[in-house]
């Protein structure tokens, strides 16, 4: 009688007993969801962020014993403002003295600011003000140095510690997962969010050159990427509870969808569905520089480059 799991098992495939995590934007949403998925299976996982008590409250509610199950590990929140470079050092350091090595870095926190007031059907003059009155270092800058910028920064600041991970208890080779968006494949704009959308883009590329530039054989980290449609957020939705969770409505979202052309789109995606592509691209080392479509076949409906 076997008294381990089957090699092939889930349990065997997407354990991560031993890893040692950072999501970042990890207090809310899709990197709650992230956290969740990665402390469930094993490993201990530092949640960032900018707001300290979310974070607590976020690794109070759901990185307990009982919520996380026998073969959980834990979830520790930890300060860190990705656009700030002593922030970012300052939680190197202490993850750097408290564990020196790094399983995984989830790049996830990211941030929608604004669009134009107007759209095309308008006629130039007022969508080209429109366009121009759109704030540019309030939305534009601030949307690339959180959405792409501050991934290539943190990144390059944890680097060293998931080359050690190799070398670590679990034997695996460190890897990062950047949380892009469908956005940024998609030629149609989603009612004009310019900035938000190629702002994406510019991730899923520089996810690339870091996966090739990052799979040299003097460093061997694995990077890739996961490009999302929609998830339950206060990004999508606007509200979490008290436990920094939000929900939706299938019918009103359907209804979104069908405006832009996605009428086969009638939810936003689930935990599950998130948790699994995750611990697919988090364990297996034979993935390399890919970018996983996980959106409900958005990109199949609308005009975009898969």
């Amino acid at each position: 009688m076997m008294t381990s799991p089957h090699p092939l098992s889930a349990a065997a495939l997407f354990s991560l007993k031993g890893w040692v995590a950072v999501v970042t934007g990890g207090g809310t949403g899709t990197g709650l969801m992230i956290a969740q998925t990665l402390a469930a299976n094993g490993a201990k996982v530092y949640i960032t962020g900018r707001r300290a008590d979310v974070l607590e409250t976020s690794a109070r509610a759901h990185g307990s014993a009982e919520k996380l199950g026998a073969s959980g590990g834990s979830i520790v929140p930890i300060v860190m403002d990705v656009t700030s470079k002593e922030s970012i050092k300052a939680a190197v350091a202490e993850i750097t003295q408290k564990e020196g090595y790094l399983n995984l870095l989830v790049n996830n926190a990211g941030v929608w600011i604004d669009r134009p007031r107007a759209k095309a059907q308008d006629g130039p003059e007022a969508f080209g003000e429109a366009m121009f009155a759109e704030d540019w270092e309030g939305n534009w800058q601030k949307t690339f140095n959180t959405n792409a910028t501050a991934q290539y920064f943190v990144t390059a600041a944890f680097l060293p510690l998931l080359a050690k991970a190799a070398a670590g208890p679990t034997g695996r080779i460190g890897n990062v997962i950047n949380n892009s968006s469908v956005s940024g494949f998609l030629r149609m704009t989603q009612n004009c969010q310019f900035s938000y959308n190629t702002s994406k883009a510019a991730l899923t590329h520089i996810t690339r050159q870091m996966a090739f530039e990052l799979s040299h054989e003097n460093i061997r980290v694995r990077v890739n990427g996961i490009a999302l449609g929609y998830f339950p957020s206060e990004m999508t939705t606007g509200a979490s509870n008290e436990e920094n969770e939000s929900t939706h409505s299938p019918e009103q979202f359907a209804q979104f969808m069908a405006s832009m052309g996605a009428n086969n789109v009638k939810r936003m995606g689930s935990p599950q569905e998130l948790a699994s592509a995750i611990l697919m691209i988090a364990t297996n080392e034979y993935v390399w520089g890919t970018v996983t479509i996980v959106d409900g076949g958005i990109a199949l409906q609308v005009p975009g480059n898969m």
